[in-house]
């Protein structure tokens, strides 16, 4: 019986030790990572199940396309590259060889994933990034593109995931330290040791001892352990000897760190921290979306001011065109002051018929053009200082060296607006490499963003302006066989071709006048009238635009009634320009002068008749070469149908500008903002609604809140520690093969006087002052809550109101600068530079106030904590659902004519007041 004891006792000492020797090396890295990937994940999802803070990711790993993603095992990953001068320490340091191993996983030529430029059709080779990042383009991205890159690519949203992670990390160790904990190294053994001794006679003894035990803790503060020891004693010469001996003991503080209080603590304060995290992470997901789209905004902001700027350079181009023109037209005569002619002066008889002086104006004049031959002659006529300066400024005016002030005027504005351009274009630039850098990707990839969103702020489509600018043009490219560059010389008769193909270029343009320019602008029409409709009882109501008060609408109402009537002003004169350019186009379908001459004389005299010309003849403008003549030569003919000609590029021109004016207002009116509501309501919510609102969804003010509760828990920790310590332990043996008689039961008490207890004083003061910080710091963050709502919501009201008044100054503005192009001659230079600037400054305060009323709107939803964000990345808003598409989109409506009875109370297809008397006789000019 004895001899089988002991050989179980050996058994049971080999085991021990087997189990002690395979975890020499312990379990693979692979083993643990996943094994805490498994505890933290789940850790994570029981801290889920409030709705406003779900996450739709857990995962640590990032996406396989994104930039840092690591495609290599993590717990073999290949060395990244080094900087030279620091890896060499890896392999000799201070005279001493390093580790030969670094290099077994093998070397990266880059810290980036190698694939994520795989999509862009480019691949990083080499260390140097430069070259594979600037050959990536992504075009004509919009925000849900945008939103969908920065969680792929973006670093601070990979850093908030791995916080969650950590904070869940260290909730898994606490909840390890309360279970059972089993270890392989009791009483100070380290698991296994084994020993030799030789004493003095020679003799050997060999030793193996090994243990398991078992530790428990428990929520009233007490720790339970259980250990076996197993000892094997090899003497050589002697025989074998083993041991096994059970250890057991209970240790129960009862004063300091006793009682669940102290001992939950950690595992309390790991729960509340989790939670705190996930609540920041849902916080960090809604301030992210509204981070990437501000700037988004801000970046379509900056772009429509750039096509403002260069809209009004090509305004201001135009503008200096017509004054250079202005100022080459060489006058039949031109004078300068002079106070007296030089005495002994003579005018040379080659002179005289050009050159006088005039005394009683006391100027010197010229008639006529001048050759070089006679500037020299006029300067030679006296020496005299101010002769001198007469003469020439006599040959500057025929000469055209005389630039005027309104030209330089413009030119100086010019080149200050193109200057201006650059600086919008270089900002544009930096705006969009910041905006790289929030999304994750590097700021040298080619990356556009998509101006879909622009399109209600095109107050003028860009057909309708490259009409206008043909209309100009083509007179350019063909006026001068047709007209003399001098208006006042006399206009000789054109060249039948010329005037065939200026013609049938008018033709050309008339019917993209009629396309781009009438129809489109009918079609504007619509979406106002959709508005009106929806707005009759309800201001607030429909999906388009809203109105603050009644007052506003009447001024809508109003105003689309002012453009009905511009429009239809424009309608009938193209209806009835439309008729000449149709007369003039059958008249030249001739091959020839003499052909047409012979379709319209009838008697072959040589001569066309009033009775011979078509019946619409008299609907051609009167202008110098139509009168109501008697007969007409063939030369009369082609200057009357030149003239005319000539008249109607003039007068559709004017049409085009008149249909850019009301396009202007109807599109300015059009466009919609979008409604701060409240879910289930269409009415705007008072700034002390959005404020509790905000008290009770805010989840860093929830987090604030729980830190000071976690502060005052703490002090009762703390003071717990000025506690005297008493514990109570009870420990025994058991000797399984001695008998009762080695067994043994220990109880001990431990009581120690909180004596010197300075350090834990000053701890416990500490907590104290904490715990009233704590209170302090929520105080403020609340504070600090309802400031930015209340900001935003100002904001956000002052915003609404701007644009209001941005479009009534954009309506003036484009009303301001057709009146003034329109103007003759060069005393108007200083209002069509205020013009041209009241534009460019109305349509920037347009758009910028949209952006900033958006940007609000984003920014009091988030502060309010009820930006519900899907799982996408994306605000579940109606607009950014639909990417912002459609803000005024109706289809086209046909217009009723223009009512005659001015006492009518509705226009037909518009709900409008009735037409002022004043603007019915405007409409009737």
């Amino acid at each position: 019986m004895h001899q089988f004891s002991k050989c179980r006792h050996q058994l049971i000492a080999v085991a021990l030790a087997c189990v002690m020797v395979s975890g020499l090396a312990g379990c693979s890295r692979h083993f643990w990572r996943t094994q805490a990937d498994q505890d933290t994940y789940r850790a994570i999802s029981e801290k889920l199940g409030d709705p406003r803070w779900m996450l739709p990711r857990m995962d640590l790993t990032p996406d396989p396309r994104s930039r840092f993603f690591d495609p290599y095992d993590p717990d073999c990953a290949p060395l990244p590259p080094d900087d030279p001068s620091a890896h060499r320490y890896m392999h000799w340091v201070s005279k001493r060889e390093g580790y030969k191993g670094w290099h077994k996983f093998g070397d990266l030529p880059t810290v980036e994933n190698p694939a994520w430029l795989s999509p862009y059709a480019c691949l990083l080779e080499s260390a140097d990034p430069v070259d594979g990042h600037a050959a990536v383009d992504i075009p004509k991205v919009k925000l849900r593109d945008c939103v969908e890159l920065a969680y792929i690519h973006s670093r601070e949203y990979q850093t908030q995931v791995e916080e969650v992670y950590l904070d869940a990390l260290v909730l898994t160790e606490q909840r390890y330290n309360m279970g059972a904990r089993f270890l392989i190294n009791p009483a100070g053994l380290g698991g296994a040791l084994a020993d030799s001794t030789i004493n003095r006679h020679g003799n050997q003894q060999a030793r193996l001892r090994s243990g398991l035990g078992v530790q428990q803790l428990l929520p009233s503060g007490a720790q339970l352990s259980a250990d076996i020891l197993n000892t094997i004693t090899w003497n050589l010469g002697s025989g074998t000897s083993s041991a096994t001996r059970l250890a057991w003991s209970i240790t129960q503080p009862l004063m300091n760190n006793a009682g669940r209080k102290i001992y939950l603590e950690g595992l309390t304060q790991s729960e509340r921290s989790l939670l705190y995290q996930v609540r920041t992470m849902a916080r960090f997901r809604q301030s992210f979306f509204t981070d990437v789209a501000s700037d988004y905004l801000d970046i379509q902001s900056t772009q429509q001011q750039i096509i403002n700027q260069v809209n009004n350079i090509r305004l201001l181009e135009e503008q200096i065109e017509i004054g250079q023109i202005q100022d080459s037209w060489q006058p039949g005569q031109v004078a300068e002051p002079l106070r007296r002619f030089p005495e002994g002066a003579v005018i040379p008889e080659s002179l005289r018929d050009r050159l006088v002086y005039d005394e009683a104006s006391r100027a010197l004049k010229w008639t006529g053009d001048m050759t070089e031959e006679q500037q020299k002659e006029l300067l030679a006529v006296s020496g005299d200082e101010l002769y001198q300066t007469a003469a020439q400024q006599l040959i500057r005016w025929k000469t055209n060296q005389v630039v005027s002030l309104s030209v330089s005027q413009l030119i100086t504005r010019l080149n200050r607006a193109e200057s201006t351009l650059e600086n919008s274009r270089r900002l544009l630039a930096d705006q969009l490499d910041a905006y790289k850098i929030r999304l994750g990707l590097p700021p040298n990839i080619q990356l556009s963003l998509d101006t879909t969103f622009l399109n209600p702020f095109e107050v003028n489509t860009t057909e309708l302006i490259e009409v206008q600018t043909d209309l100009k043009d083509f007179a350019k490219e063909l006026g001068p066989d047709l007209i003399p560059a001098n208006p006042g010389a006399l206009r000789a008769p054109p060249e039948y071709a010329a005037l065939k193909a200026y013609v049938q270029r008018l033709t050309r343009l008339r019917d993209d006048l009629e396309e781009y320019g009438l129809n489109q602008v009918r079609s504007d029409f619509a979406p106002l009238e959709e508005i009106l409709k929806a707005t009759e009882s309800d201001l607030n109501s429909g999906s388009g635009r809203s109105f603050v008060d009644d007052e506003e609408r009447k001024r809508v109402i109003a105003d689309v009634a002012r453009d009905l009537r511009l429009f239809r002003i424009n309608e009938r004169d193209f209806g009835q320009y439309t008729r000449v350019v149709k007369l003039l186009n059958d008249l030249v379908a001739a091959d020839s002068l003499e052909e047409l001459v012979m379709s319209l004389d009838k008697d072959s005299d040589g001569k066309i008749r009033p009775s011979e010309l078509p019946t619409n003849w008299v609907d051609l403008p009167r202008v110098a070469t139509i009168e109501d003549v008697t007969e007409m030569t063939p030369t009369q003919l082609i200057s009357a149908m030149r003239d005319t000609a000539v008249e109607i590029r003039e007068k559709l021109l004017q049409i085009a500008q008149g249909l850019q004016v009301v396009q202007v207002g109807l599109r300015t009116d059009a466009i919609a903002l979008n409604r701060f509501t409240l879910p289930g309501r269409t009415d705007t919510p008072d700034i002390e609604e959005v404020i509790r609102i905000g008290l009770e969804n805010r989840h860093d003010l929830m987090n604030a809140k729980a830190q000071v509760m976690d502060a005052r828990r703490n002090v009762e920790i703390v003071a717990n520690a000025l506690m005297s310590r008493l514990d109570v332990r009870a420990s025994g043996t058991l000797d399984p093969d001695g008998g009762a008689n080695n067994d043994s039961v220990n109880l001990s008490l431990d009581f120690k006087t909180p004596i010197d207890q300075v350090a834990q004083r000053n701890e416990y003061r500490a907590a104290l002052i904490d715990y009233q910080r704590q209170r302090r710091a929520y105080m403020e963050q609340e504070d600090r809550v309802k400031q930015q709502i209340r900001q935003s919501w100002r904001q956000l009201m002052v915003s609404r109101l701007r644009l209001e008044i941005d479009r009534q100054t954009v309506r003036n503005a484009a009303l301001q600068y057709d009146n003034v192009a329109t103007g003759q001659g060069q005393n108007n230079a200083l209002s069509l530079l205020q013009a041209l600037d009241s534009i460019l400054q109305a349509q920037n305060a347009l758009v910028s106030d949209w952006i900033t009323y958006e940007s609000n709107r984003l920014n009091i939803y988030r502060d309010m904590g009820i930006m519900d964000i899907d799982s996408t990345g994306i605000w579940t808003d109606d607009f950014y659902q639909m990417e912002g598409v459609g803000m005024s989109g109706a289809e086209p409506v046909t217009l009723e004519p223009l009512p005659v009875d001015a006492t009518q109370t509705e226009l037909p297809a518009l709900s409008v007041p009735p037409i002022p008397p004043a603007m019915e006789n405007d409409s009737n000019d």
